[in-house]
C-alpha cells in the first residue's frame, strides 16, 4: 500500500504545472483532469440513465473535493495542499466538463459522424494527455522542455492515435470486421515504427533526453524501453478507449429524461 501512494505521489507533481493564476483563479493540469473527469461522470450518468443527473454529478464532484482534501491531501499527504478556493474552481471546472459534454453529444444537432470525429479526438487527446506527462519528455531540442507537458511530445502522440483510430474505422468499414481491422491496424503499426523512427530520430535529428538507456535494434530502432512497451499497448488502449467513449456518446444520444 505504501510502495503505491509513493508510486501515485511521484508520478502526479506533473500536474501541478500552473497554466493561469491570477488573484483567486489558478489553474494547473489538475484543472485538465478535473474537466475531463466532470464530462465522464455526466456521460457514465447518462449511460445509466440516472434520474436528476446534474444533481448526482454535483455531488459527485463536490464528494471527491471532500475526500481529496481530507483523506488524500490531509491524512495521506498524496497531493500537494489546495486553498479553498481551489477548491470551489475545481467542482465549477467539474460541472463544466459535464456541461461540456452534455453540448456536444446531446445538445448541438451534429451528425453522427461528426460526433465518431470528437470521439477520437477525446480518446486520443486523454491517453496521449496521461503518458506524456507520466513518462516525463525531454528532447534536444527547445520547443516544449520547459513545461511538465512537453508540447511536442504531446502532439505526436495525439496525431499518431488520431490515426491509428481513423484507420482502424475505415478497415472496419471496408471488411465489416472489427477483428479483422484492428489486426491489420497492428500490423500496419509494426511495420511503420521503424521507418517513422528513422525519420524522427536520423532525418529530423529529433531525440529524446529523459532517460540515459537507449535500445538499439540493428541500428534502426532508437527507442526506451519503457517507450517500445508503450507502442505496443498504444493500439489496444486507443481502440478500447474510442470504443468505450462512443457506446457512452451513443447512450447519452439515447438518454430519456
Amino acid at each position: 500500500m505504501k510502495g503505491l501512494l509513493v508510486f501515485l505521489r511521484e508520478n502526479s507533481m506533473w500536474l501541478h504545472q500552473v497554466l493561469f493564476e491570477y488573484k483567486l483563479i489558478y489553474w494547473d493540469l489538475w484543472t485538465l483532469v478535473h474537466f475531463m473527469s466532470g464530462a465522464l461522470v455526466f456521460a457514465c450518468l447518462s449511460g445509466l440513465n440516472v434520474k436528476k443527473r446534474w444533481k448526482w454529478l454535483f455531488i459527485v464532484v463536490a464528494g471527491f473535493e471532500v475526500l481529496e482534501a481530507s483523506v488524500f491531501i490531509g491524512v495521506l499527504k498524496l497531493f500537494m495542499p489546495e486553498k479553498i478556493p481551489d477548491v470551489f474552481m475545481d467542482i465549477f471546472v467539474g460541472m463544466a466538463g459535464g456541461y461540456f459534454a452534455y453540448s456536444v453529444f446531446e445538445k448541438a444537432n451534429l451528425r453522427e459522424e461528426s460526433k465518431n470525429r470528437i470521439v477520437v479526438i477525446i480518446s486520443s487527446a486523454i491517453i496521449a494527455f496521461f503518458w506524456t506527462g507520466y513518462y516525463g519528455y525531454q528532447l534536444n531540442i527547445g520547443f516544449g522542455n520547459f513545461t511538465a507537458l512537453n508540447v511536442l511530445a504531446f502532439l505526436f502522440w495525439l496525431l499518431s492515435g488520431i490515426l491509428i483510430i481513423s484507420v482502424c474505422r475505415r478497415f472496419y468499414k471496408k471488411f465489416n470486421n472489427r477483428l479483422y481491422a484492428f489486426l491489420l491496424v497492428i500490423i500496419l503499426v509494426f511495420v511503420l515504427i521503424v521507418p517513422f523512427n528513422y525519420l524522427i530520430t536520423e532525418v529530423l535529428n529529433v531525440r529524446e533526453l529523459s532517460h540515459a538507456k537507449t535500445v538499439s535494434y540493428s541500428g534502426l530502432l532508437f527507442l526506451q524501453n519503457t517507450t517500445i512497451k508503450f507502442a505496443v499497448v498504444f493500439p489496444f488502449l486507443l481502440v478500447a478507449s474510442y470504443g468505450w467513449f462512443k457506446h457512452l456518446t451513443q447512450k447519452m444520444h439515447a438518454y430519456t429524461k
